[in-house]
């Protein structure tokens, strides 16, 4: 199978791209239920916080020694990313490892996920789906041993062989899904922050490319943690987008007395200007 027809099995369009220390996601919302059938719902960008315990001494006790939060994106199969997506954030919340011995960096880390992803991606890649349940993790988070951000990306090929390497250490940018060669076709030579963001609408609105669709989701670090931002649009009233859900509509803000969502937002094609200005 050529590169491009395995990239049709990933749908979505995800970027990360790195300049100096900043490290920004985005991507499109859009799941592949089945052949022609997608709903724009999908939660593809998003942090993970993580905790690491030391092991339990001879009382019962331990200490919460490390805790940082992750950034993460994913392609491929709905089925696939969801069941990944659940099981990266539930074991992540609980961690022990030995003083001297276990890998507490961003290596550990990639590590830890890389065994649930192998796991669950054999099994999913050896029912009748095949090569249709790939996915792809792309996992991101600030390194204790080397003080930086790093990246790692982890991946299936269609003879369900796994793989993961680290990516972005220098300035540049990812991406991955269905839509990165046209994205990649699209983006220019020295594409500023607000480029990433001009292409990612472009595949969106491209009908030719029907694995990518919905609204842009942004999140980015700040310091050692992953900052999510919803997403602001003026069209025919405000909306503020966070998937396919609009935070700013009827269903969350019709009552006084009902919580409310907290995100902080953004319009992107304000916010990123052609100087890389960085969101406030």
């Amino acid at each position: 199978m050529n590169v491009d027809s395995e990239e049709d099995d990933l749908m979505t369009l995800c970027v990360a791209w790195k300049r100096g220390d900043r490290l920004h996601f985005a991507s499109d919302s859009r799941l592949t239920l089945s052949t022609n059938s997608y709903a724009d719902v999908g939660i593809k960008v998003l942090s993970v916080p993580y905790r690491i315990f030391s092991a339990t001494d001879q009382s019962g006790n331990r200490t919460l020694d490390f805790e940082g939060e992750l950034g993460m994106c994913f392609a491929g199969s709905a089925i696939n990313s969801l069941l990944l997506k659940e099981t990266v954030v539930e074991l992540l919340r609980d961690i022990q490892y030995a003083a001297g011995y276990s890998d507490t960096s961003m290596d550990g880390l990639a590590a830890f996920v890389f065994k649930a992803y192998k796991l669950i991606s054999q099994n999913i890649c050896a029912t009748t789906m095949r090569e249709r349940g790939r996915a792809e993790i792309l996992l991101s988070g600030h390194c204790s041993r080397m003080n930086s951000l790093r990246s790692f990306l982890l991946t299936t090929d269609n003879m369900n062989h796994h793989s993961f390497s680290e990516v972005l250490v220098d300035d540049g940018h990812e991406f991955l899904g269905s839509g990165k060669s046209k994205a990649r076709n699209l983006l220019p030579i020295a594409p500023t922050d607000r480029d990433f963001f001009e292409v990612l609408r472009k595949v969106i609105n491209d009908d030719s490319v029907p694995g990518v669709g919905g609204n842009i989701q942004y999140g980015t670090f700040e310091g050692k943690l992953f900052r999510i931002f919803g997403i602001v649009e003026l069209a025919e009233g405000v909306h503020y987008w966070r998937g396919g859900i609009d935070l700013n509509s009827q269903n969350f803000m019709g009552t006084h007395d009902a919580l409310v969502p907290a995100y902080k937002y953004i319009d992107p094609f304000q916010a990123f200007l052609a100087t890389d200005n960085d969101a406030d």
